[in-house]
């Protein structure tokens, strides 16, 4: 029983001590720069949460985006859906891409190169190109 409890103390501060030390600001969308790997194109796109930007092989969707501060260090991250229209292809990408950590973790697509730009506080409503 002691045991127990002594981990969870140890839990318990190890985790205030981190959120002490961290910020996230939850955004309201995001920048992404689509650069073609064909034609050397580069295009950035204003998203809103959760609508689809069509590509010409694939949709991209960013579910939630944050900005973050961790011991002083600033970040921010995207939790990105890539469904390619091939139904043959299992390349589907569903996970979290870092702006200061670009090729941690990407998504797999054979004509464009896709890179989160950052996070938009403020809601852009509707999808646009820049």
């Amino acid at each position: 029983m002691f045991f127990k409890n002594k981990y969870k103390l140890i839990f318990l501060v190890f985790f205030l001590a981190f959120e002490l030390n961290s910020k996230e600001i939850e955004c309201q969308g995001a920048k992404v720069r689509i650069i073609n790997k064909i034609t050397t194109e580069k295009n950035f796109f204003v998203m809103p949460l959760s609508q689809t930007l069509e590509l010409d092989n694939s949709k991209i969707i960013i579910h939630r985006c944050l900005k973050l501060e961790i011991n002083g260090k600033e970040d921010e991250i995207a939790i990105l859906n890539h469904i390619p229209n091939s139904p043959r292809s299992n390349e589907e990408f569903l996970g979290w891409i870092f702006k200061s950590s670009q090729y941690l973790n990407l998504p797999v697509n054979a004509m464009y190169d896709i890179r989160l730009e950052e996070c938009l506080i403020e809601d852009p409503i509707f999808l646009k190109k820049e």
